[in-house]
């Protein structure tokens, strides 16, 4: 669950991700941490080899995934893996240096990861199984691993207070209508995309939850390319003009990292992002701020290498 480091070449803001090794399946797209500064490393790649992102120490690339930074770059959650337990820690940047990682206010007895931070900063999102109403027992789910019971998922809310982080909330039934509600990604405009398991189909599937009047619509499906291939951890661009994902399953259960771009109101057919798609970082999320981002050469050949919005 190793992360990637990111190389900013000057003066033309390009970014050029390379993979790393010891990384387990994906995630999402690099042009996330991309431009956050803590995953710029101009002096860390080797024969253009780039190595895992610990931020000081803070993240144990044996563990942590999923890293979600706010706006202001001072503050990240992530999820660290102890034993069959899952929990989102919280670090804070101070003098350029970050603190010993925290278990989150919210966080600590459930089953919780995936972490992903509004573009504005006043909310973030994370899944758990923690029961959705009192007095009931954690989701569970056995769509995995040969039928074995393991923990479910629903996507919760933690609205930024003045004193740091208040208390979760069930982001409701229109959006958790399954035991498992994966990784969530948000747009600029609160858009809500997200995994949901199709059990006729055998495969995950990404849907979109549009956000009008503080509400969450009903979801419509997203489909990439083939409709029956199976799809993991969107990452949503703030304009929706790109996503980035994981596609299909290939060596040991993996998926490939690919990319699509928007097209009016359709999708054109995914990319794959050649040799950054084997081994990177499972769960970065897309940033704010601008920058272009430079892949793969079937990315470049297509005439499709995009800014991204700040």
């Amino acid at each position: 669950m190793t992360c990637f480091e990111v190389h900013k070449y000057y003066p033309s803001s390009k970014f050029q991700t390379t993979p790393h090794r010891g990384s387990s399946w994906i995630h999402q797209i690099v042009a996330a941490a991309v431009v956050t500064t803590m995953f710029v490393a101009t002096s860390a790649f080797a024969d253009g080899v780039a190595v895992p992102v610990t931020l000081g120490g803070v993240i144990h690339p044996d563990s942590d995934d999923t890293p979600a930074f706010t706006p202001d770059g001072n503050t990240v959650f992530f999820d660290r893996s102890e034993g069959p337990h899952k929990t989102v820690m919280i670090a804070h940047r101070v003098a350029n240096h970050w603190s010993k990682p925290e278990v989150a206010s919210f966080s600590g007895q459930w089953f919780d990861q995936d972490p992903v931070v509004s573009s504005d900063g006043s909310y973030m999102l994370f899944n758990s199984d923690r029961p959705t109403q009192p007095g009931e027992k954690p989701l569970t789910q056995n769509y995995f691993g040969g039928g074995v019971t393991a923990p479910g998922a629903n996507i919760w809310r933690v609205d930024r207070t003045t004193h740091g982080w208040g208390k979760p909330v069930w982001l409701g039934a229109i959006v958790n209508s399954d035991v498992f509600i994966d990784f969530a990604s948000i747009a600029g405009d609160n858009t809500l995309y997200f995994m949901r398991w199709n059990a006729e189909g055998k495969t995950m599937q990404f849907w979109r939850s549009a956000y009008k009047n503080g509400q969450y619509q009903s979801p419509e499906r997203v489909i990439l390319g083939k409709p029956s291939e199976t799809l993991h951890d969107p990452a949503i661009a703030p304009d929706q003009s790109f996503i980035v994902f994981d596609s299909g399953r290939i060596k040991g259960g993996l998926g490939r990292l690919k990319i699509a771009f928007r097209d009016g109101d359709h999708w054109v057919s995914p990319l794959i992002l050649g040799m950054i798609s084997t081994r990177i970082c499972h769960g970065d999320h897309i940033p704010r701020r601008t920058g272009t981002m430079s892949t793969s050469p079937e990315i470049q050949a297509s005439g499709r290498s995009r800014s991204i919005p700040g």
